[in-house]
């Protein structure tokens, strides 16, 4: 006696072959998509932690630029405290109980010393006794220039009315200031530091300022080649 026999249709075989070629296939993109996963995370990573390396190193030389001012400005501040301090010394050891101004900022000191403690009357030398003080400050003054741009302005305040065009050759006050303006460029006080001013209906005293220039650049004119 013959078994039974089942026939299966060719179209039923021809489906389960198409279902297994499907799922093949869904696994090898699921498996690709799996690798470039795996390799893109990494790539990640390394663009974070470049970009965070990049924002440390800016942030890290923000801080040392800012932290080098501060340090730059304190420095400056205390140079200026101790250069005040210096001509205080100076001035205040020649002439006792000498007038002297510092500026809130700190960047500008004055002295006011009487006409006749540095000339005799009618007299367009510089008494001994002084010289040695205008020496020293020329020193000062030139030390602490090297490193920040500083000038000294000589005023002399006269009671006396100001001169005319035509008696500036002859006047006494001019006279006096071109003394100490000589003076002190025989010591080297560069002719770029150097200003000078007169002023009448005032006391007869000579008025010292030293003050802080924004830069080396010259102001005013060139100093000669030497």
């Amino acid at each position: 006696m013959l078994g039974n026999y089942q026939h299966v249709p060719n179209a039923r075989i021809a489906n389960k072959s198409t279902t297994i070629v499907f799922v093949a296939l869904y696994f090898l993109l699921l498996a690709f998509f799996i690798y470039l996963n795996s390799i893109s995370e990494p790539a990640e990573e390394r663009i974070r932690s470049v970009i965070g390396s990049i924002d440390v190193a800016f942030k890290g030389e923000e801080k040392t630029q800012q932290e080098h001012a501060d340090t730059h400005y304190k420095q400056d501040k205390l140079g200026n405290a101790v250069f005040h301090a210096q001509l205080k010394q100076v001035y205040e050891a020649a002439i006792p109980l000498i007038k002297s101004e510092e500026s809130k900022e700190g960047d500008s000191l004055r002295f006011r010393i009487p006409v006749s403690q540095l000339f005799a009357e009618k007299s367009t030398d510089i008494r001994a006794a002084r010289q040695d003080l205008l020496d020293e400050t020329a020193r000062i003054l030139i030390k602490r220039s090297s490193v920040v741009p500083t000038d000294m302005e000589i005023s002399l305040r006269t009671s006396a009315d100001l001169p005319k065009s035509d008696e500036l050759g002859g006047n006494l006050d001019i006279k006096r200031l071109n003394t100490l303006v000589e003076s002190f460029a025989a010591q080297g006080v560069p002719a770029r530091n150097l200003f000078v001013g007169l002023s009448g209906n005032a006391e007869n005293e000579v008025v010292f300022q030293f003050y802080v220039r924004d830069n080396f650049n010259h102001q005013f004119q060139r100093e000669a080649d030497k």
